[in-house]
């Protein structure tokens, strides 16, 4: 039977090298234990690598990581990292341990923690409906109070508050296609495969390592990490909030008045340059000057309102704060408006399949 198949197998010897075998995920098993068990290597204490296990490692090691934002900006590389903790005389943990050493790759090791969120907010889903609770809305603990509700309202559901946080970025992304991600070890271009196949956005930490947008598993399982902390919150301090948020609201002011007002403007006072415009035409040329201004906002519209394709890719791969300054800067001035908004509606984890 076809289905007996292993990947290479269906890759290298099927009719079609496109057949995708199905493997188990945490909708059709309600669980992540298959993925912890499988994850784990083969010994006589049969250690399971779960998320308690991880975080556990992560304490141990904590201290002598940058911040999370310098983590996002530098990538650190897997060498460097081991490196850096073998220098320090501390345990390597498992993700950065290589296959001789009874590893686990990085990408098995970040969805071992992620699965493990989404399946207790599955479970807090069902609770809620079991006492028949309304979900509680996002803007509800919000900082900026009712400000995303006020977006959905304004932007008629389709615009959403934008996610600057590199964590809430990264589980945002996740949890988007955690259903389809299999409870069983998997290489990392067969996990691509699996939600490209169910024509869903790869999370920019699973794409190619070729790919512009990716940054490294291993990084997003730190930030991750540090984030289940609270070291990647000062992020959402009241200050860089209002540093921010202030530089893209003139950014945004300055390119309406750069773009449309002075669009419009440039045929008013060049036609009185060349003489074109007098006191007997000033009429005719002020509708023209609107007009122009009208087509000025159409294409600055174009240009400026948020696309579901602009996500990891406008302000970084995981939120600006997964640029340098400079460069974050500059994103927030090239996209201002990017930084409030998005398009793509917050995630809502899916119930399993029965």
């Amino acid at each position: 039977m076809i289905h007996n198949l292993s990947h290479d197998d269906a890759d290298n010897n099927s009719v079609d090298s496109n057949y995708d075998i199905e493997i188990p995920t945490i909708t059709t098993t309600g669980s992540v234990d298959a993925l912890v068990t499988s994850a784990t290597t083969t010994s006589l204490d049969s250690i399971k690598y779960d998320a308690a296990t991880i975080k556990a490692e992560f304490k141990t090691y904590q201290k002598i990581l940058p911040h999370p934002d310098k983590l996002l900006q530098e990538q650190h590389s897997f060498t460097y990292l081991r490196n850096k903790i073998e220098e320090s005389e501390i345990d390597m943990p498992r993700f950065l341990k290589y296959k001789f050493e009874g590893g686990i790759k990085p990408h098995i090791a970040l969805c071992c923690l992620l699965l493990g969120e989404y399946e207790a907010e599955l479970k807090k889903q069902k609770e809620r409906e079991k006492n028949n609770q309304r979900k509680k809305q996002k803007y509800d603990n919000h900082p900026w109070g009712i400000y995303p509700f006020l977006v959905k309202i304004l932007s008629f559901g389709y615009l959403h508050n934008q996610l600057n946080n590199p964590a809430d970025y990264i589980r945002d992304q996740f949890f988007r296609v955690a259903h389809v991600i299999p409870t069983h070890v998997v290489p990392s271009d067969v996990l691509r495969k699996k939600i490209k196949n169910k024509g869903l956005p790869v999370p920019n930490y699973f794409l190619d390592p070729d790919d512009p947008r990716q940054f490294p598993p291993h990084i997003a399982l730190l930030v991750m990490l540090q984030d289940g902390e609270m070291e990647s919150r000062k992020l959402d301090s009241f200050l860089n909030r209002l540093v921010f948020s202030s530089f893209a609201l003139i950014s945004l002011l300055l390119r309406i008045v750069l773009e449309v007002i002075g669009g419009a403007g440039a045929i008013w006072g060049g036609a009185e340059v060349v003489k074109l415009r007098n006191a007997d035409n000033a009429e005719l040329w002020r509708w023209l000057s609107i007009g122009v201004g009208v087509l000025c906002f159409a294409r600055f519209v174009t240009l400026n309102v948020p696309y579901k394709e602009d996500e990891g890719d406008i302000l970084g791969p995981a939120g600006p704060w997964s640029l340098r300054l400079s460069l974050r800067l500059r994103a927030v001035c090239d996209h201002p408006f990017h930084y409030f908004v998005r398009a793509l509606p917050p995630s809502t984890p899916k119930k399993k399949v029965d």
